[in-house]
């Protein structure tokens, strides 16, 4: 019996004979196994295992994105600021409604701050009241401009409308006082700190001013410095060195109510209050990229 032959064109135009049976030899040869020298070291052929694995966080990294600041810089941030400093100043320019100006500004500001914390937790959990927390926070530095009692009277009725609130709304994951709690931090946090300034508005003026001095010559200095940078390090710094520039001058100039090294112990508090307002701001947030305007 004649054996069968079929020809193939070969790529050099010559014809080449192949037999019939002759299979491929990738279906017939076994895989290629690594060395076990190739697994001591690591690598399968030329990819190299450890390109695979996810790089170990860094603890500095971590604690970054938990409680850094994230600066946002889209929109009109500088427009924004010079409206802000020109409601500032007016609410202090005229005298017999000085407290009660700045203490609408900054109810208006600690109202949605409080809001947008709430906001941001309710995707995790749904304990705080959004409203209870708005209205808390709002009328704190209201309550502010008739002294520390009211103050302290409206701490008290805000506990009360959180609890309350919180038996309303009774959610499965959440503990009452745990619900009527996120309700009272949020509110309490941001209107406490606004009520704050309103209260040493009251006592002494020139002490205000000077410390918003230094809280807008460190927003702007950490801003500006810290969007740009690669660490959370330069911006606080920055607006730490501004606080001292601005100082020399004041301390120059000896603005009341400070005389001599005593506006110095002002300016450390202050260059070290602010840094950490910042972060207390992160950690009242889930994470701190979430968006919170009115709290930052």
């Amino acid at each position: 019996m004649a054996t069968t032959v079929t020809f193939r064109e070969s790529p050099s135009g010559t014809v080449t004979a192949v037999p019939p049976n002759a299979v491929p030899k990738s279906r017939h040869e076994a895989p290629v196994r690594p060395s076990s020298a190739d697994r001591d070291a690591g690598q399968i052929g030329d990819v190299d295992q450890g390109s695979l694995l996810p790089a170990t966080p860094s603890p500095r990294g971590a604690f970054r994105r938990r409680y850094g600041v994230v600066y946002d810089t889209q929109g009109p941030r500088v427009r924004m600021a010079v409206v802000w400093v020109v409601a500032v100043v007016a609410s202090l320019a005229i005298a017999p409604l000085r407290p009660y100006g700045l203490a609408t500004l900054y109810a208006v500001v600690a109202g949605a701050a409080a809001m947008q914390v709430v906001d941001a937790w309710h995707h995790v959990r749904t304990g705080g009241d959004r409203w209870v927390a708005a209205l808390g926070a709002s009328s704190l530095p209201v309550l502010a401009t008739q002294g520390a009692r009211p103050l302290g009277a409206g701490l008290l009725v805000l506990v009360v409308a959180a609890l309350i609130m919180a038996s309303r709304r009774a959610v499965p994951d959440m503990s009452l006082l745990a619900s009527a709690g996120h309700t009272v931090l949020s509110a309490g946090l941001c209107g406490g700190a606004a009520a704050s300034l309103v209260l040493l508005a009251d006592y002494e003026i020139g002490a205000v001013i000077i410390l918003l001095v230094y809280l807008m010559v460190y927003d702007a200095s950490d801003y500006v410095v810290g969007s740009g940078a690669t660490n959370g390090i330069e911006g606080p710094l920055a607006g730490g060195l501004f606080i001292g520039a601005a100082t020399l001058l004041l301390a120059e100039l000896e603005v009341p109510p400070f005389r001599g090294a005593e506006i110095w112990n002002f300016a450390v508090l202050a260059a070290v209050a602010c840094p950490m307002g910042q972060v207390i701001a992160s950690a009242m947030l889930p994470r701190a990229d979430v968006p919170a305007p009115a709290l930052r």
